[in-house]
């Protein structure tokens, strides 16, 4: 055969590898733009949910301060036990308060439990474990899409100091038990309840506090933010405004020290009291006393609101229940004084359950 013709062939065959080649390289390049450009985008992507998580944050931190009380009904308790629901009940020797109307231009419709905000002044309330894990069901950890489920809320000794222990169920991938051994602390500067992570177990045994410290498993990665703005993870801390522990009425107010005893949780709001007159009838042990501003009590309007109501069966606390205090009114010696003010002697409200 023909050099010539050999040659032919043999150069298109070198051309077509040359081809394949360059088509290869071409791609790999391409690949490699791609995937520069998604790097890029990603970070950029991530640096945007940064900094809106920064932002929330920031929001956050500004929010659950002292409200404005120039304007609303001031609320006195003497020795009142006052629950939300049968989970959610406080004990105070005495509270100072205001309720606000969130309707401007209305009165405190007290029937209407989101209607109103009661921004606590001075006070010194008792929690029990079994209401601070009706708070964290029934309010902080209560939104859509919740990773967390079934909290049980106890006290324990570690060492010299009384822990909160959490227990229940964390959604990754699947439904996780585990137990976490907390502090609680107040964080003054931005009025926050701060719920730190000591330890934490899994399936009852496993110790699995190290996982915290990965990035992955930090709380905020494990625990996305919630619909609301009562509460908000920042890497293993959990802040929760004042006014997101309790379910309506919302309470708000500056908290001053929280500490864990034996048997109960103390937690102390701090502020400036109202003026109060004297209350209708002094000598009574346990009362709610309410002065001033419009408001309205099932049908019963008052302007300038002066009402006292005493407990009936004052060797202990007065159990009282906004929620359930019409059932109760039918019940109750009512007088009325001459310039218009009201005293009620009200039963307790009965409870199913111990809180």
């Amino acid at each position: 055969m023909p050099a010539a013709l050999k040659a032919a062939p043999e150069k298109t065959k070198s051309r077509r590898e040359y081809l394949i080649f360059g088509l290869i390289i071409a791609a790999l390049a391409l690949t490699a733009i791609f995937e520069a450009v998604i790097i890029f985008e990603q970070k950029r992507v991530n640096e945007r949910i940064e900094a809106q998580s920064n932002a929330a944050l920031g929001k956050f931190l500004k929010q659950g301060h002292a409200a404005d009380t120039q304007a609303g009904t001031d609320i006195l308790f003497r020795n009142v036990r006052f629950c939300w629901s049968p989970n959610v009940c406080i004990n105070t020797r005495q509270l100072t308060a205001t309720a606000l109307p969130l309707n401007h231009g209305r009165g405190v419709v007290f029937d209407n439990l989101k209607s109103f905000l009661v921004h606590v002044h001075n006070a010194d309330v008792l929690i029990t474990p079994k209401t601070l894990q009706g708070m964290f069901n029934e309010s902080v950890f209560n939104y859509p899409g919740s990773k967390l489920r079934n909290l049980t809320v106890g006290i324990e000794k570690t060492g010299r100091e009384n822990h909160i222990k959490l227990a229940g169920s964390l959604d990754y991938i699947f439904w996780i038990p585990f137990e976490m051994d907390t502090n609680l602390s107040v964080d003054h500067k931005n009025n926050n309840l701060v719920i730190s992570v000591n330890t934490l177990k899994v399936f009852g045994f496993i110790p699995a506090t190290w996982l915290l410290q990965l990035k992955p498993f930090n709380l905020d990665k494990l625990l996305p933010l919630p619909a609301n703005q009562y509460l908000t993870v920042r890497h293993n801390l959990m802040l929760v405004k004042p006014f997101g522990l309790f379910p309506p009425p919302r309470i708000n107010g500056n908290m001053d020290s929280i500490s864990v005893m034996p048997a109960m949780i103390s937690l102390r709001f701090s502020g400036q009291d109202p003026q109060f007159t004297p209350p209708l009838q002094s000598g009574e042990p346990n009362f709610i006393y309410l002065q001033g501003g419009n408001a309205q009590f099932g049908q019963i309007q008052m302007l300038d609101t002066h009402v006292q109501v005493n407990d009936q069966n004052p060797r202990n606390l007065f159990q009282f229940s906004l929620m359930n205090y019409l059932h109760y009114l039918p019940i109750s010696k009512v007088k009325l004084l001459d310039n218009g003010a009201a005293v009620l002697q009200m039963p307790d409200h009965q409870l199913n359950n111990d809180n």
